[in-house]
């Protein structure tokens, strides 16, 4: 963290208080948290910014479905153009109900996805849909008491949690680091060191690792896409870094670029970038962006641009580590509890 960042301490103490107090008026019931009669799991963090939730929620659905369950999500829809409550198809348009739910429901079409600021009247709403959902899944809602979750669910970033970082603007925390004793289960994301030294002793706390699937391909001519291919990979996510080391370990990237998180790609941009990939000339075999990235490039207009190029996106799942799926899977069943 830059020494400069220590002189905003006096702001974000202001800001840590007023989220304090916040957090009292709903824990004294001074400010109502609905709950609701299905058992709705919560996935959120404390960071501003990307910790792997998205590969969280992924993981839950995947997981629920295969049990033979309905399953629902909602989320915000944070990087959409509308508001109020949406419906989430397979043909959504990513600038109508978020890049994050339409990569989810493209995966799982079976899986019902609304987008709504109002989280309590999205899980109304989706509880009214037939069949009706056996769980809801919440995503990115720590910060959101309006609803109580019957299961709550923290991530962070294995390599800098939120016991190292600050509030903000200092930090990138939302609220104080002790916020984290409202959670049931802690996830600590892209564990590197996978020794016996990392395992956590704790029930309610697990580690991932990540787990890159194989790539597909979104446009150029019909390509299989080899390992140390010279490519350029591009990204419009929060936390770029980990996305750069994945595609550096499989491939030789010959540049990386980057755009802002949830980057609404325009003509514009994909015109810049292929002058980018021919000025490595006949050196640069394809392009590699990122599953969230894709859906926002999911027209003829943009695809076009990119020429005869190959391009493909990695989709990125995650697993529990030290054999710990099983426990982790009988908590989201059981609501917290071993089911």
């Amino acid at each position: 963290m830059p020494w400069y960042r220590h002189l905003l301490w006096p702001i974000a103490l202001v800001y840590g208080f007023f989220v304090g107090l916040r957090n009292l008026l709903f824990d004294f019931r001074i400010l109502p948290s609905k709950q609701f009669d299905v058992p709705v799991i919560c996935v959120g963090n404390l960071e501003m910014g990307g910790t792997g939730k998205s590969r969280v929620v992924i993981y839950i659905v995947q997981m629920l479905l295969a049990k033979g369950k309905n399953v629902a999500v909602i989320s915000r829809g944070y990087g959409r153009k509308t508001t109020g409550l949406r419906m989430v198809d397979t043909d959504s348009n990513a600038t109508e109900v978020g890049d994050e739910p339409l990569q989810l429901k493209r995966r799982h079409p079976e899986c019902m996805v609304a987008v709504c600021e109002n989280r309590v009247k999205g899980i109304e709403h989706l509880l009214q849909m037939v069949p009706k959902p056996d769980y809801v899944v919440m995503d990115d809602g720590f910060q959101h008491r309006w609803v109580k979750p019957s299961l709550s669910m923290l991530v962070t970033n294995a390599q800098f949690p939120f016991m190292r970082n600050s509030l903000f603007p200092v930090g990138t925390l939302r609220e104080s680091a002790v916020a984290a004793a409202r959670a049931d289960i802690k996830l600590f994301m892209d564990v590197i060191e996978t020794s016996d030294s990392t395992r956590s002793a704790s029930k309610d706390t697990f580690q991932t690792a990540t787990i890159v699937k194989k790539e597909v391909q979104i446009a150029g001519f019909e390509k299989e896409l080899k390992l140390a291919e010279t490519i350029i990979s591009f990204s419009g996510i929060a936390n770029p870094d980990r996305f750069e080391e994945l595609v550096n370990r499989n491939f030789d990237v010959l540049e990386h670029v980057s755009f802002s998180d949830h980057h609404n790609y325009s003509t514009s941009d994909i015109k810049r970038l292929r002058k980018k990939i021919d000025s490595f000339g006949t050196a640069a075999k394809a392009v590699v962006t990122t599953e969230k990235d894709a859906v926002r490039l999911m027209n003829a207009s943009l695809l076009n641009e990119f020429g005869e190029i190959p391009v493909y996106y990695l989709p990125i799942d995650m697993e529990i580590l030290f054999g710990k799926a099983a426990d982790f899977d009988k908590m989201i069943l059981g609501n917290g509890k071993y089911a």
